[in-house]
């Protein structure tokens, strides 16, 4: 193949490619009011989560190469739990009672919080 062909084709496979490096995480749900949250470096997985108002237990796991936090927060700064830092390897239960809205969650070290460690809580 020449160069002239060759272009068009590989910018035709990475225009395909790209819808999926784009596309968001799935949601998660709560079930029974539990919920398993990865901590790694720089994200929690997921990070989209939705529940049902009443009590809501995350299970926590670090599996980054840094430590991390966890800060659940119900509009401006008001903190309805946290986990202190969890070393890598290091796991956590937090249990909490939600009502409905929206709630952010995340990492209070240093900049984690704008290298992208954060999520969102829905209770409806």
């Amino acid at each position: 193949m020449t160069r002239r062909t060759l272009l068009p084709l590989v910018l035709a496979l990475s225009a395909a490619a790209l819808p999926a490096c784009g596309s968001a995480e799935p949601e998660a749900r709560a079930r029974d009011g539990r919920i398993a949250v990865a901590l790694d470096d720089f994200r929690y997985r997921p990070q989209q989560i939705r529940a049902s108002p009443g009590r809501i237990r995350f299970g926590l796991v670090n599996r980054g190469r840094l430590a991390h936090t966890f800060r659940l927060e119900r509009g401006e700064d008001k903190i309805v739990a946290k986990v202190s830092s969890l070393l890598p390897g290091d796991r956590a239960r937090k249990a909490v009672r939600v009502r409905t809205g929206t709630y952010r969650f995340f990492c209070a070290l240093s900049n984690h919080e704008e290298l992208g460690m954060y999520g969102t809580l829905v209770v409806k």
